[in-house]
């Protein structure tokens, strides 16, 4: 049986230079996969930003997260689906402090398409991997219940985690009736009307670019001046797309990022904490102190206290 619960914990570096996600999903021969992740309560971060090339349907078990596809911000709750198209740059947060646990279906184009180009492949598949073919990027409960998406997504989990015979053909089935589900909203959502996509691919791929400066230079000494460099913007102009791609300053978004590594230095090593302040980027150690207990809630070494008793 196949062990597909997760805790959302560090991982290395889970994504490459460009944020692409390093973790393979699949194999060569069935290039699909499943997740189910609890995130604990003390996790502020519930998705890490990044991206990959397959297709993800992801249901929110239990709790609620304000998700970031693309340009789009909406909050999803139990009971409701992400369809997040491939290659769209993804993030989340925790709302509040309920444990939450969600479970992402992964399929890449190779596991869908024929080796003929069929019918099939033609009017559904290869517009749906082109981001030619829109579905709602949420699925409220309203809508969830005429279309019934996570009871097959349930059983696509099931058949994965036990491995029975045959179970790859199952799966395959279920991914098409899912998709032959969501047929029956596409037509309220055409090809130029999601916003994040066409009209903002440019704005995609500059965002994964400044991602990849933080992640690569987070330990340094960086200006708002550095970053907008980086993307060829005055900083004025940068500060108003970083709060439309992140919601966030600049500054703010380049010190949420740093206290994520540091929370992955306080949970994995027993540095001090002035070391792990150094390491992360902050000018002093009362500044790191500072930003933390802004984020959690609690000083550095009482989330480390905290961390061991739940241990």
């Amino acid at each position: 049986m196949k062990k597909t619960l997760e805790l959302l914990e560090p991982i290395g570096e889970p994504v490459s230079q460009d944020m692409k996600e390093k973790l393979t999903h699949g194999s060569r021969q069935f290039r699909m996969s499943v997740h189910v992740t609890k995130v604990p309560p003390m996790n502020n971060l519930v998705l890490y930003s990044h991206w990959h090339e397959e297709l993800e349907l992801l249901f929110m078990v239990k709790g609620a997260a304000k998700f970031h596809v693309g340009q789009e911000k909406m909050v999803v709750q139990s009971g409701e689906v992400v369809f997040i198209q491939p290659n769209m740059l993804h993030s989340a947060i925790r709302l509040n402090q309920e444990e939450i646990i969600f479970c992402a279906v992964l399929v890449h184009f190779n596991f869908l398409s024929s080796l003929e180009n069929d019918q099939i492949q033609q009017q559904y598949v290869f517009p749906l991997f082109l981001n030619n073919r829109r579905y709602p990027l949420l699925i409220k409960r309203e809508l969830e219940e005429k279309l019934r998406l996570i009871p097959l997504l349930e059983e696509v989990r099931d058949l994965y985690q036990q491995e029975a015979h045959g179970y790859e053909m199952l799966i395959k089935a279920r991914m098409f009736e899912v998709l032959c589900r969501l047929e029956k909203c596409a037509a309220e959502y055409p090809p130029t009307g999601l916003p994040g996509q066409s009209r903002g691919g440019n704005s995609s791929m500059l965002a994964k670019k400044t991602l990849a400066y933080v992640q690569q230079n987070y330990s340094k000494r960086i200006t708002l001046s550095d970053m907008a460099q980086q993307v060829n913007m005055s900083p004025s102009y940068f500060c108003r797309f970083m709060k439309k791609q992140f919601d966030l300053s600049p500054m703010d978004f380049l010190n949420e990022y740093r206290i994520s590594e540091a929370v992955s230095l306080l949970e994995t090593t027993d540095k001090k904490i002035m070391e792990i302040s150094g390491m992360t980027g902050f000018s002093n150690v009362n500044r790191f102190t500072e930003m933390f207990k802004k984020t959690y809630g609690c000083r550095p070494m009482d989330y480390r206290k905290r961390l061991r008793q739940n241990r």
